[in-house]
């Protein structure tokens, strides 16, 4: 009988934490394709995290979105490699990565994360095949305390960030 009340006492435990995690935690049922018309790059992105969309750039680059607070900023976009850099070429010329506690760098792409402040940032593009054409890029920001929800998010939007079609 006592087995049974502690079990019990447990189980009702667990499913208020799992109720008050589900409460503090948003939902991410919601995930959106952006395709950027002008340079064709392509990434999936929370929707029901990043509902705000910023008014688009004149040049057509790409769109920025963030969450309804502002906490957390979502650039995706593209660029043409005017340099015809390389992964490697690219990060030695920049030095806007202060912070850089992740770089990874391939003949393929760069991926680059770090702190900022109480932020979190991380940064990945795409290079083409022939370091002739078009960057395909997202820039994410994120409160560190966030580090949990936020970094399978990355993930998530750095498998998918592709090349598309472009004008």
């Amino acid at each position: 009988m006592i087995a049974r009340r502690r079990l019990g006492g447990f189980a009702v435990a667990v499913m208020v934490g799992l109720i008050a995690v589900s409460r503090a935690a948003p939902a991410l049922d919601r995930w959106t394709t952006y395709a950027n018309p002008r340079f064709g790059t392509i990434a999936d992105y929370p929707a029901d995290l990043l509902t705000v969309q910023d008014a688009p750039p004149e040049n057509g680059d790409g769109a920025s979105f963030r969450t309804a607070d502002g906490r957390a900023h979502l650039s995706i976009y593209g660029a043409y490699n005017v340099e015809n850099d390389t992964p490697q070429s690219y990060v030695a010329n920049i030095d806007g990565f202060e912070g850089a506690t992740y770089k990874r760098v391939t003949p393929q792409f760069y991926a680059i994360s770090g702190a900022s402040g109480a932020d979190i940032y991380y940064e990945r593009c795409n290079f083409p095949p022939h370091n002739d054409d078009i960057l395909n890029c997202f820039h994410i920001t994120y409160p560190a305390r966030e580090k949990e929800l936020w970094d399978p998010i990355v993930t998530r939007i750095s498998k998918s960030l592709r090349s598309g079609q472009h004008g």
